[in-house]
């Protein structure tokens, strides 16, 4: 080790006077490997062999600045590679003794031993530095492999070459990394339609922090504090980490389950430009990708500027392009069969309950049946939602001196989605206000619209059902603009001492028009009509008549006249906007010098002003059409933040202490909350290695999520959701307490009297979301333990092993639709419950309307095991040509549990092993390269699971022998990329293509009635293109 006359040693932040390139699975120094990298900079080309040949490769941007590498390509050991590089420049390669290559100018001072996990000065000059890289979960400078808590590293190449035009959508196929919301989860969804976001540990997406470059950034989601990575421009993300574990005492709220941190690049050099064209091979859902980015230093580089633009568009998938979809059936568990077609009985003619007559093509007609007479919403659905996606960046960085740098970054995006969905269905007891005041009514036997023989078969009103053809689809378009900006400085004071400081805003604006809805008051008006004594039909009500009342007229197929869709048609919008304020500061250095190395230490402050407003028209805000009711209101969360964070080296280079090292870290945060307050995040880790190949690390920590403007201060805000009625199917004689609580509601018993059983015909229903004033935080504790076995007679081999435990108390949520059906009518004491209370019905038994009430509800529970491995490998003993790289992931689940405390004292919900949580999922990779190709087959697993297992525990009880549908076997997906450099001394050039699900697998078939399938019978965790290409090009300038 070499120190200056203060004893401490030279480092610097990541770009600002040295740089560190750092694979952990390097190549041993005397391991001849494939290298193609061209004459570039030789910053540039040293980047580029510490990646492709996994070596850390030190130097300082001051002692390259300027020099140019000549090309290097054939079979080289990487000392021999770089020394070539670094010889063409007029510089030096040494070892250093501990796995990595030192770049100096010749001449310079030999360096002691470097351990592998902490970069060390070069030489005793004080201007040669060099430094760690800051990674995700820690403030302090380490690697991906030297963190104490696991971080997964996905690389730019993978993401642009993935054939995904969402970062969203490549990230999901990590073991541990969920579905949040995407194009093909949101297509009915009023608020999330067109967002993409992910979630870490199964623990929801607003227990995910995202951040770019470590900064926080304004959540682009009208209700819940998310951030869509659709809005952020794929050419301009250098790499994505992901971090797991609790990481609020580095980072504040929400980071719970983990991090995800994009790294956006600044090693762009010229122009770049790529187009990418995918399509699927049983058509629809075809997507294009058009990409251009331009980096360039100047001033003797002490100027960087770099912009980037990208033009995504994802066209429909229809359910008319999938057949599976179009299976018109419906599953039924309390009976466990499946039956169809599954038609609703909402008709584009009419159907008129009280008289029996229905209209279809072949006019007026009687006894209705709805297998034969309904109508298929089906081919009218949307399996990915259309959009199109428009982003830019800006990035400069200016260095002053080599003290001080500024920089700015600037980032805008642009996303429209519009989705359709089958015309609106009306009925007498759709109810509308925002309290569901009001009723439509049935229609009066005089209306002069009603036909003879309904006239005469009725003895007092009508009721009906209608599927408003007429007036046309629903349709959702979604505008989501984001705009995000940082402006910093950082620097070096005291001399080692880094320091940075940084003001970030961000700003969201939301823009909704929902089309072809119902206006339900002027419906009403419509209704109450009257024939004058001159024969002309027109309404009743003479204010409605003087503000253009159309009388209308259900009886028929196209008996709504154009005018008359007109005046009942309502079209009407929503603006949710969202703006964050950030200024933080911080400053790393080391303390003081311990035997086996520095103390080093962060500390820092944050101050954070998130403020969310909505907006809508005054039909919403009235409650006066068939949309889901969206209020008007805003609310401002303020948070001051003080943190620190240490790393102290114990012991080093001793028998079973190779090395033994702690940190931990303590964030306090101050709310304007009343029921928040002060809170205390803190950490605690440990990394000790007994020999040099293996290092043990454990981390414990707190972390908190406090409630977000949305959760505070949203009054009841409507959505829909799909629900499977716990009471359908009950008759006078089922037994047991559910069945008896159903009876004792007046509609459904009405129902049993009149057919026999209750027949639950929704199955979509309003499930309004309500904030809550009265929320506190939420907290987690952590535990993670693990190792990373790196061994030095198999360079190139890289394995790590993590087990978590994850506790969430106070969980902010609300029970589902099932659960709260399930508290309500599974009481003892009778259905005067407060669960009961939020479910309403209509007077013929019908679910109408669910309150979903935010609430700390929920003890969250989750434990599992994550194994990475990745062997870099050639077969030149056997005279195979190229390198090989084998990766695999893992992950398994050991528990996954909700407890929340019901009527009936605490009821666990258990989620392990279900559709979308398997105990076992993985991914495997083998890849393939030469100087002109680059060849990888992934394999992507998803273990067997259980529909639902309050499911399996009921079938089990009642000793079904064959469910349907609820065992789901194991699932693999097989992708196949190629990458093909025509030149390979312009790596730039290349043209590259995926098959992703090579053999076409379409995953279980999960129809209506099953907890985790759909309409279209599917579930998104599966995916539903089924098997697609791309093929793209790229080109430099």
């Amino acid at each position: 080790m070499t120190m200056g006359k203060d004893g401490r040693l030279r480092r610097m932040l990541a770009g600002s006077a040295a740089v560190g390139v750092l694979l952990t699975a390097g190549a041993a120094f005397g391991q001849a490997v494939t290298v193609d990298v061209q004459a570039q900079s030789l910053d540039k080309a040293l980047r580029e062999l510490g990646k492709e040949t996994g070596t850390n490769i030190l130097f300082s941007p001051k002692t390259v600045s300027g020099r140019r590498s000549a090309a290097v390509v054939g079979k080289y050991t990487p000392l021999e590679a770089a020394r070539r590089m670094a010889g063409s420049a007029g510089l030096e390669v040494v070892e250093d003794g501990a796995g990595a290559l030192i770049v100096r100018a010749p001449g310079a001072t030999p360096t002691a031993s470097v351990q592998p996990a902490s970069f060390q000065a070069v030489d005793q000059s004080p201007a040669v530095q060099v430094e760690e890289v800051v990674v995700t979960g820690s403030r302090l400078r380490r690697t991906t492999f030297d963190s104490p808590s696991p971080i997964v590293e996905i690389e730019r190449e993978d993401l642009l070459e993935s054939g995904y035009v969402d970062i969203a959508e490549a990230l999901t196929d990590l073991p541990g990394v969920d579905i949040g919301v995407n194009l093909s989860t949101s297509q009915s969804a009023v608020q999330d339609n067109g967002l993409s976001t992910v979630s870490l540990r199964s623990l929801g997406q607003n227990r995910t922090l995202t951040l770019i470059d470590g900064h926080r950034t304004v959540s682009n989601a009208g209700n819940m504090n998310a951030v869509s990575l659709s809005s952020i421009p794929q050419f301009f993300v250098d790499r994505v980490e992901i971090s797991t574990g609790g990481a609020s005492a580095v980072y504040g709220s929400d980071a719970i389950s983990g991090v995800v941190n994009i790294i956006t690049t600044t090693k762009l050099d010229g122009v770049k430009a790529r187009v990418v064209a995918g399509v699927t091979d049983d058509g629809g859902g075809s997507s294009t990708e058009y990409s251009v980015g331009a980096g360039k230093r100047f001033f003797d580089d002490k100027l960087y500027v770099m912009a980037g633009a990208t033009f995504e568009k994802q066209d429909a998938l229809n359910a008319t392009d999938r057949k599976w979809a179009l299976q018109s059936v419906v599953y039924d568990p309390t009976t466990n069969t499946v039956s169809g077609p599954d038609l609703s009985t909402y008709t584009p003619g009419g159907r008129f309950r009280s008289t029996s007559f229905y209209y279809d093509e072949g006019g007026l007609k009687q006894n209705f049946v709805t297998a034969q007479n309904g109508y298929e919403t089906r081919t009218n659905g949307t399996l990915i939602t259309p959009a199109k996606r428009s982003s830019g960046a800006l990035k400069i960085v200016y260095d002053v001196n080599s003290n001080l740098k500024i920089w700015g970054q600037f980032q805008a995006s642009r996303v429209t989605t519009n989705s359709v969905r089958e015309p609106y269905g009306l009925y007498n007891s759709t109810t509308y206000g925002v309290n569901d005041e009001f009723s439509i009514g049935n229609i009066a036997r005089a209306n002069p619209f009603v036909p003879t023989q309904i006239y005469s078969a009725s003895t007092s009103s009508i009721s009906f059902r209608r599927r408003m053809t007429e007036v046309g689809e629903l349709e959702i378009y979604n505008r989501r603009t984001t705009l995000r900006g940082w402006a910093g400085a950082e620097g070096k004071v005291f001399g080692d001492w880094d320091w940075g400081l940084t003001y970030g805003y961000g700003e969201y604006d939301g823009y909704q028009v929902r089309r072809n809805g119902l206006n339900m008051a002027n419906v009403k008006n419509a209704l109450n009509a009257e024939r004058t004594s001159a024969g002309v039909v027109q309404c009743k009500d003479a204010a409605a008549r003087a503000d253009g009342c159309v009388a209308l007229n259900l009886f028929g197929i196209g008996s709504i006249t154009p005018e008359m869709a007109d005046y009942i048609r309502a079209n009407v919008w929503y603006r949710p906007q969202n703006r964050q304020d950030t200024v933080e500061g911080h400053m790393t250095g080391e303390l003081f010098q311990l035997p086996a190395g520095p103390i080093q230490t962060a500390f820092g402050f944050e101050l954070r002003r998130d403020k969310t407003r909505t907006t809508t028209d005054e039909l919403t805000q009235n409650g006066l059409t068939n949309f889901a009711y969206i209020p008007e209101y805003s609310g401002v969360v303020k948070t001051k933040e003080a943190f620190v964070e240490a790393s102290a080296p114990l012991l080093k280079d001793l028998p079973f202490a190779y090395r033994l090292e702690i940190d931990a870290a303590l964030r306090v945060a101050d709310y304007n909350l009343q029921n928040v307050g002060t809170t205390l995040s803190y950490r605690a880790g440990v990394q000790w290695a007994p020999v040099k190949s293996l290092r043990f690390r454990s981390a414990w920590s707190r972390a908190q999520r406090a409630p977000d403007t949305t959760e505070l201060y949203s009054p009841p805000r409507d959505d829909y959701d799909s629900i499977v009625d716990i009471c359908s199917g009950v008759t006078a004689s089922t037994t047991g307490q559910i069945a008896q609580n159903c009876r004792a509601n007046a509609g459904i018993a009405a129902a049993i009297a009149a057919n026999g059983a209750f027949v639950s015909e929704v199955t979509s229903v309003n499930a309004p979301n309500s904030g809550n004033v009265d929320l506190k935080e939420e907290t987690a504790d952590t535990l993670t333990v693990g190792f990373v076995l790196q061994p030095t007679f198999l360079r190139g081999f890289d394995l790590s092993v993590d087990y978590y435990d994850i506790k969430v108390t106070d969980a902010i949520s609300s029970l589902s639709n099932a659960q709260l059906m399930s508290e309500c009518y599974g009481s003892a004491a009778g259905t005067d419950n407060r669960f009961c209370s939020v479910i309403t019905r209509d007077a013929e038994g019908q679910i109408t309307r669910i309150l979903n009430l935010e609430e700390n509800l929920d003890d969250l529970r989750a434990s599992g095991v994550d194994v990475a491995l990745r062997y870099r490998f050639d077969l030149d003993r056997w005279n195979v040509p190229g390198d090989f790289t084998f990766r695999a992931n893992y992950s398994r689940r050991l528990k996954l549990e909700t407890r929340y405390s019901g009527i009936n004292g605490t009821t666990i919900a258990d989620d392990l092993g279900e559709v979308g949580t398997s105990e076992h999922e993985g991914k495997a990779s083998l890849a393939w390269r030469n100087r002109h190709w680059n060849l990888q087959w992934t394999a992507n697993y998803i273990g067997e699971a259980v529909d639902d297992n309050d499911l399996a525990a009921d079938f089990a009880a009642r000793g079904v022998t064959n469910p349907l549908f609820l065992n789901v076997d194991a699932f693999w997906r097989h992708d196949l990329s190629v990458r093909f450099y025509p030149d390979p001394k312009n790596k730039d050039l290349r043209v590259f293509g995926t098959v992703r699900n090579v053999f076409d697998n379409e995953g279980p078939f999960l129809p209506s009635g099953t907890e985790s399938g759909n309409d279209y019978n599917y579930s998104a965790v599966y995916g539903v293109t089924g098997r697609s290409f791309t093929l793209g090009l790229q080109l430099a300038f």
